[in-house]
């Protein structure tokens, strides 16, 4: 019942989180909608993913690779970037705390611990990067064109 509860709470917040960012980044008002439930539903299945015993940097991969999958569809639909949809989506997922544990660590002269936690922030910043950057690769069939 708790992570029910849990889950009903944190898909509230991350939406409205993840439509904040996207008014703050000038996003149309027609894909504000959009935005927001792809960066909920990215954030529910890493907490869910979690839930379930799997690690915090595969779990962010998988989320982050869902959020720019899922992010393709509205930005074909609606004519919009879908660097859009997918830094907006990915919103929930940012590793805040463990960056801020490493500055509280490392002001209680707690190096160990600091260190432990700058990488696990290291780790899931890494797992967003390649979630979104696999996801690119698979959505646009012209990407690797592009760059020659």
């Amino acid at each position: 019942m708790i992570f029910w509860t849990t889950l009903l709470y944190q898909s509230a917040i991350s939406f409205v989180a993840t439509v904040g960012f996207a008014v703050l980044y000038n996003a149309p008002r027609r894909a504000l909608i959009y935005c927001g439930a792809i960066g909920m539903g990215g954030h529910l299945l890493r907490l869910t993913l979690q839930q379930l015993g799997m690690a915090d940097g595969g779990a962010t991969f998988i989320a982050a690779s869902l959020v720019g999958l899922v992010g393709a569809y509205p930005a074909r639909r609606l004519q919009l970037p879908m660097i859009l949809f997918a830094i907006t989506g990915i919103l929930p997922m940012i590793p805040g705390i463990p960056a801020y544990k490493v500055l509280v660590y490392f002001s209680d002269r707690d190096l160990l611990n600091g260190m432990r936690s700058g990488v696990e922030a290291l780790f899931r910043v890494g797992a967003i990067a390649i979630g979104i950057g696999t996801a690119r690769i698979l959505t646009d069939a012209e990407w690797w064109f592009e760059r020659n």
